[in-house]
Parts: structure tokens; sequence; C-alpha cells
């Protein structure tokens, strides 16, 4: 597949900077600035400290969904406060590069690492990071997409329609001359503008999206019905069949409800299509709805605040937009009762799983996209008086291959902690510390925005502009400029 990247995009980015109810699962809030709009989001609700001799166990479902961090440094950006819930801090760690290289004959590797935690001297932070296996999209699977686009009112500002114009215009042009493509739109109801067209089409394709406008109430599941409906009609045997939503995710007519929504993309699943779920705009943004649709339906959620944000997801990170490598993908984490005296998972509130979920092979887990990196976090308490080099944990991962369905099992052991920590375990243990302030947990104890930069603010540590962003984002909280 043709590739493209934007050679200014590293130094537009860097310069860029400066200028429902509980029962539901959701949490509301309405911006202090908004005049009434409401946006949503899943209710997190952070996990205490569980004790060895009690549960020495912790399973974990995977994903690369990201979206949390873009949507972090949209409202800070502009002003808005952050809510606890808007702080999904695995999707914040999940946003970042790392260094970590997969040369193994498997689609994940295990990277494992036990070191002082920053913002508690009494305790240490183990670190688990997964890397997927790399792949270059060029005379690989042909692709069968459909792009599900939102056109109703709701969509008619700049940072909504015509920005999901423009990014779906960066992934046709990335398409492959055998591709199909179909696109639905909807607002008060569904319409097919684009019925299995192909990828050498690119040019009449963009006009096509080009010329899309917003009017309408939100019709969302009949234009569901329909995108799933024309992946099924021109499916791929081995090949990418996705549909690709782009909403700002007020559904208001039709599907309303969070599980009927589910049950519905979950069903759908089961035929082989993926689901890929782009959110945009603010005010009303529905990030609940789109982190479930997105779970439901073995895909990722990702959060477009700009086109270089969108270059990211369909230019330069296409691969692991695209290539799904591992599928129902889930860790265990077992702690050695005699080292380790309790834990606790930062992050990852709505994705743990049952010691039975974590070994049924029918458990529905996340998805993980080629040459991603997925990180997970566990603060640790040690006895006292332990061994020399005792096994600190063990992590047993499990995946199946998303074309075969076959299950791969993958075990990495730790029993070593690390005075000196990598580059990347700072830099994750910085975007960890800035989540647990911003959502003003319990568990912060020393943290602060000051360690936090002096701590990364080093060449080595912030190696590409994702990263000299991140550092711009805590300085401007820190300076009072988030409330």
């Amino acid at each position: 597949m043709k590739r493209f990247f934007v050679l200014s995009l590293v130094c537009v980015l860097f310069f860029t900077i400066g200028c429902a109810s509980k029962d539901s699962g959701y949490h509301n809030y309405v911006p202090r600035d908004s005049g009434g709009n409401l946006e949503s989001y899943l209710e997190l609700v952070e996990k205490g400290y569980i004790d060895t001799a009690t549960n020495n166990k912790v399973n974990v479902s995977l994903d690369s969904s990201n979206a949390a961090y873009s949507n972090i440094r949209r409202l800070i950006n502009n002003g808005r406060p952050v809510v606890k819930d808007a702080v999904n801090i695995e999707q914040m760690l999940n946003y970042f590069n790392y260094s970590y290289v997969n040369d193994i004959d498997k689609a994940l590797k295990i990277f494992t690492e036990v070191a002082d935690c920053p913002w508690n001297d009494s305790n240490k932070l183990v670190q688990i990071g997964i890397k997927a296996k790399e792949f270059e999209l060029d005379n690989e699977k042909p692709n069968n997409f459909v792009f599900l686009l939102d056109v109703s009112g709701s969509m008619g500002f700049d940072n909504k329609l015509p920005l999901m114009i423009n990014a779906f215009k960066l992934l046709i042009d990335n398409l492959n001359d055998q591709d199909r493509i179909s696109i639905v739109t909807y607002a008060a109801g569904d319409k097919v503008v684009l019925d299995g067209g192909f990828g050498f089409e690119k040019t009449r394709i963009s006009a096509i999206v080009s010329d899309l406008t917003a009017s309408g109430s939100t019709h969302g599941s009949k234009g569901i019905y329909k995108a799933y409906e024309l992946a099924e009609k021109y499916f791929v045997e081995g090949g990418n069949n996705r549909v690709f939503l782009g909403t700002d995710g007020d559904f208001n007519v039709g599907i309303t409800s969070i599980e009927g929504l589910k049950r519905f993309i979950s069903q759908k699943r089961e035929t082989g299509v993926y689901l890929t779920v782009l959110g945009f705009g603010e005010g009303n943004l529905k990030a609940s709805t789109m982190d479930t649709l997105a779970q439901a339906g073995n895909g990722n959620y990702y959060y477009i605040d700009s086109i270089l944000e969108a270059q990211k997801v369909f230019v330069s990170e296409l691969g692991g937009t695209l290539m799904t490598v591992a599928k129902d993908t889930k860790a265990q984490v077992e702690f050695n009762p005699e080292v380790v005296e309790k834990y606790r998972v930062i992050g990852y509130e709505n994705k743990i799983l049952t010691d039975e979920e974590f070994e049924n092979e029918e458990t529905d887990a996340g998805e993980i996209g080629a040459g991603h990196t997925t990180v997970c976090l566990i603060e640790i308490v040690l006895k006292e008086n332990q061994a020399e080099n005792p096994e600190i944990f063990k992590c047993t991962l499990r995946y199946k291959d998303p074309t075969t369905f076959i299950s791969n099992e993958i075990v990495a052991t730790c029993s070593e902690i690390t005075e000196i920590p990598s580059n990347d375990f700072i830099f994750a243990s910085g975007v960890a510390e800035f989540g647990l302030l911003l959502r003003d947990s319990e568990f912060k104890s020393n943290a602060s925005y000051n360690n936090i930069i002096e701590r990364i603010d080093k060449p080595e540590i912030l190696t590409d502009a994702y990263r000299q962003e991140f550092l711009e984002l805590v300085r401007k909280v820190r300076n009072g400029n988030q409330n």
C-alpha cells in the first residue's frame, strides 16, 4: 500500500503546542464555558491495593485505544476542565511510542521492568510493555472498508465535519488500487453515497467525501446497520474488513441505549468485520458511547483533535490502525506472595478480568494493531527481608491469531529491581503520574508536576515531538493555565 508521511509533521506538531447516570456507566459533566453542552465518559473507579495473601493474580484486557490522551490535550489547550473520567491512564500510556523491538517469531513480545515508584518512595513500580510485530502494508492483505460518517447537525463545526473530511481523505490517499470502499452517511436517516468503489478511484472518492454537509438529527443506528451490511457484501476472505465510524458519538434517534448498541456491534464482530471509532469535536462529545462501541466491535477508539492527529492515525501509524495482529489479548500478572505484600493496577479500571475469564478461550478481550506498544503499570509494596533475586512476578500473555483464531501463550518472569530505570520506564511513569494528578487520585502520594518535568526533561527521553508535546502540556497545567 502506498504510504506517505508529511516531513514537516514533527516541527509543526511541536510548534502548535503553544499557539448519564451512575448506573448506566456514564459520568456526565457540563464544561464551564459551554452554555449547557454535555460531554460524557465511561465512569472509571480506581482500584485500591490488593493483598497477595488474598489474591496474588490480576488479569487485564489489552488493546491499542489511545483516545484519552488526545482528548485531554484538547481540553487543556482549550482551557477546559479535565474531569476524572476523561483521564483514562492506560489510553494515555498507549498513545506514545517506546523503544521496544519485537525480534521474536511471535505477534507480541513481553518486556518487564521494576524500579522505584517516582511518587511514592516506599513502593516499587512494575512496568509491563507488550510490543506488537511491525508489518509493512505494501503488498499485504486487501482491504474492504466502509466509512460510516456522521453528517448530523451537531457535526456542523470546524473541528467536526470539516476535520473529519480531511482526516478520511488522508486514508483515501493510502488506498491500494484493488481495495473496496463504501461510504455511508447518517443524520435523520442513512444514505449510501458510495457502494463498493475501488482504491484506484481516489479522486472520485475524495470528491464524494469533500461534498458532505451537516444537517438533521442523529439516527446513528440506521447508519450502523447499513455499514455492516455493506461490509458483509464486499467481505474479503483473509483481508482487512473494517468499518470506520467518524462521529461525535451523539446518537439521539434509533438505538440510543449503550447496551442496545453494544449488543448489535458485538453480534456483528463475529462476521470478521472489525470497527475503528474516531471521535471529533467538543461540547457534546460522547466518549462513553464511542469507547464502548470500539470495545464491542473488536476495534480501537481514537480521538482526532487536529489534522496532525489524523496524520498520526492515518499516515505515520497506519499499520497499527489497519492491521490487527493479536485478537482477544489478555495478560495475567501473578505476584510472588513471599516477595510482594500488595499491589495496585494503575488504570485499566474497566479492563479487569476474573481468573475464569482469563482461562476461558471464548472471553472477548482487546485487539492490538501492528507495531503498537501497550503498557501496564502496577504499583507494588514489597515485604521486608527478601531473599536475593527471588522471582517477583510472572506475566502470562494470551492472544489469538486474527486470521486462524489459533491461541498463543507467552510467559515472562521478572526477578530484578533496576536501580537505574530505562528511559521508557521514566517517561511512562511520568505519563501515569500526570494522570494521577489530573484525576486528583487518592493514590497520588507525593506526585507533582515539577517532579514529572524534572524527571523527563532530557533529550534521551524526549525522543520525538509527541513526547516533547507531553512535557509542554505538563508545564501548561503546572503554570495554572488549566483549572
